[in-house]
């Protein structure tokens, strides 16, 4: 019988030996401040390209990004077949060790299981006769790593909506589809998990949809952790992709994150960019680029490195000393980091999180060449800044009452030494601190209409300080006596929930640290089994005291072999004929749901018209809802 989860991070000294003879390696004890926290780390996966085919000429934006910062000259996959490195990159391991016709030429750490996973999937085998259902690993990974932590997380997967925004949609095939998404599950690691398939602390819920990748980095929501998963068509994995089309598809959608302030100087964000294989999905050597503050300008490392050097890189980033499969004894690429590299890092608040007076400050403080005498904490309220405390340690983990209703802005420091005490790095985070208590849905609308597919989204405020006794730790969703699932630890929630036609009502609740329900909150709704856009806001008939109006909607077009692609969704001034809004765009950007203000011209009623776009049948709208509005 399979052992749960190998909890263990070292290895025998016989495997240690094996694998240090392939790789550069260390102790299972080295130290993890070599490298240094990062308040983000991001990791984008490419496709199936040599290093030789991206450098020096292939991908003109990812080179001369890897020249600025640095990149690794002597960098390996670890073995042919897409989804194994992806697995590499989480979990160390190619999670495979059977012997049948076509298994993979790899093997697994001491402690690892069998979990029959080749380039394809992950599923259960009889006899070496394998099935369609897949063989969830229970073995140590970053995805239930960081749950533990808990830190924040998600997997941007471009077209995930569009393929259907389930943990079990099927890779693409143009035998079967359209809808065109070129989204390929073994090209997402994470819906191959344990934690992730049964739904662990809302797992499921931090696998999102690309567009909204551009959400969190305009709103200052980016994750601790996040994957970037580009479809096929982006990716290099199929033949609608071309190098240059990759590397736009970087360039337009990194750059906004890259001249966010935790990726410029004094911040401590990290990006890393690598391939899964080289050339024709072959083992082989891989263009990988780390970018960031903390990263050396201009670097080349020649140290041997794989994709285990990676995820140990990555966990070290993170401030997690557990070390899942290969990357026990793997290296961290410390020898990117500049040797006065340094941070301070906020888990909680979340930027731009509701509280109420009682604030749990989770931080901590990295710095490779200088000694912390002592953090500080500071609150800014209506413009004046007061001391909450100073906290002699590396690491913050208590709650601070605060004082005042309304926006606020928190900054820990780090302080050096004697004579001077010098502030080394500090980290700003943003929230709103309010006296009313309670669950607050905001999707979907109460006595709506919705897909098969709903939105919930929710969030909590109490007195006390979350992740205490008496504070939120997590909200649940209910459907009756039928728990539908978790948020992660934390005081919002943002999910996708299947239901099938039929009317319900959903309550969401806001539990304490000590399992006790605080408040909850019921929305009622009708499931319908039509395709088309459903709209939250504005509601049909609705007066509005002002001329911004808030639209939140989303497209269901779910069709089998009938499906179109979503593009975008428009919204339109029907009784005037002008265009207010669309979702978002950009290179490679689809988007099927939208939540942004559109602004009317003036007093009066309107109609408003909000359609999705198939970009494969002349942009031509696919459905239209239409919503009438008064403006006083």
């Amino acid at each position: 019988m399979r052992t749960p989860r190998n909890q263990s991070a070292t290895s025998t000294l016989l495997s240690m030996v094996l694998a240090c003879a392939m790789l550069t390696c260390a102790s299972p004890a080295a130290s993890a401040q070599s490298v240094p926290l990062a308040q983000h780390v991001v990791l984008v996966v490419e496709e199936n390209t040599s290093f030789s085919t991206v450098f020096p000429n292939g991908m003109n934006w990812l080179v001369s990004e890897g020249k600025k910062y640095g990149y690794a000259n002597n960098y390996y996959s670890d073995v042919g077949g897409s989804l194994l490195d992806y697995l590499y990159l989480a979990s160390g391991s190619c999670e495979s060790d059977y012997q049948c016709g076509g298994a993979p030429v790899c093997s697994v750490p001491s402690g690892g299981h069998n979990f029959n996973c080749n380039g394809n999937v992950c599923n259960t085998m009889k006899s070496c006769a394998a099935s369609s259902v897949k063989d969830p690993i229970t073995d140590e990974n970053i995805f239930h790593l960081m749950n533990n932590q808990p830190l924040s997380w998600k997997v941007y997967v471009q077209n995930y909506l569009n393929a259907g925004g389930t943990v079990n949609v099927p890779d693409f095939t143009s035998a079967d589809q359209p809808p065109f998404t070129n989204y390929y599950a073994r090209h997402n690691a994470a819906v191959w998990y344990e934690e992730i398939l049964s739904n662990v602390l809302g797992s499921q819920g931090n696998i999102v949809d690309f567009e909204q990748f551009g959400i969190d980095v305009a709103n200052g929501t980016l994750p601790r952790f996040a994957i970037i998963a580009p479809d096929g068509c982006w990716d290099l994995h199929d033949s609608c992709s071309s190098l240059a089309n990759a590397d736009n598809f970087l360039n337009n959608n990194l750059v906004p994150m890259l001249n966010l302030a935790d990726f410029k100087s004094g911040g401590s964000g990290l990006l890393i960019v690598t391939f899964d294989n080289a050339n024709g999905d072959g083992e082989g050597k891989v263009y990988t680029a780390l970018m960031g503050p903390n990263v050396k300008s201009g670097y080349v490392s020649n140290v041997p490195y794989k994709h285990e050097n990676t995820l140990r890189t990555m966990l070290d980033a993170l401030g997690i000393e557990t070390y899942p499969g290969w990357s026990a004894t793997a290296l961290d690429m410390s020898d990117f980091f500049r040797s006065n590299a340094g941070s301070v890092v906020i888990n909680s608040p979340a930027n731009n999180s509701a509280q109420g007076p009682s604030v749990h400050i989770d931080a901590s403080a990295s710095e490779l060449g200088s000694l912390v005498d002592h953090m500080e904490v500071w609150d800014t309220f209506n413009g004046k800044a007061t001391k909450l405390g100073n906290v002699f340690s590396k690491t913050i983990d208590q709650s601070f009452t605060v004082t005042g209703n309304g926006a606020h802005q928190m900054t820990v420091e780090d302080v050096g030494g004697a004579p001077n005490y010098p502030v080394l790095h500090y980290e700003i985070t943003n929230y709103t601190v309010s006296s009313g208590y309670g669950v607050f849905v905001s999707s979907p609308a109460n006595n709506s209409t919705q897909s098969r597919i709903v939105p919930i989204g929710a969030f909590a405020v109490e007195a006390g300080a979350p992740a205490s006794s008496s504070g939120i730790d997590h909200l649940e969703v209910w459907n009756g006596s039928t728990k539908l699932g978790d948020s992660p630890k934390g005081t919002a929630i943002s999910q996708w929930y299947e239901f099938a036609p039929g009317k319900y009502t959903v309550t969401v609740e806001d539990v304490s640290g000590a399992g006790e329900v605080l408040h909850s909150s019921t929305v009622t709704f009708t499931v319908s089994s039509d395709l088309g856009v459903y709209v939250n806001s504005p509601a049909n008939n609705s007066t509005w005291p002002t001329t911004t109006v808030p639209i939140n909607a989303y497209a269901y077009e779910q069709n089998g072999a009938k499906t179109p692609l979503v593009y975008q969704l428009q919204v339109w001034d029907n009784t005037h004929g002008v265009k207010l809004g669309e979702s978002v765009t950009g290179v490679g950007m689809n988007s099927v749901f939208m939540n942004q203000n559109v602004k009317l011209p003036g007093a009066g009623t309107y109609q408003l018209a909000i359609e999705d776009i198939d970009p494969n049948n002349g942009y031509k709208g696919i459905h239209t809802t239409y919503v009438n509005v008064t403006v006083k």
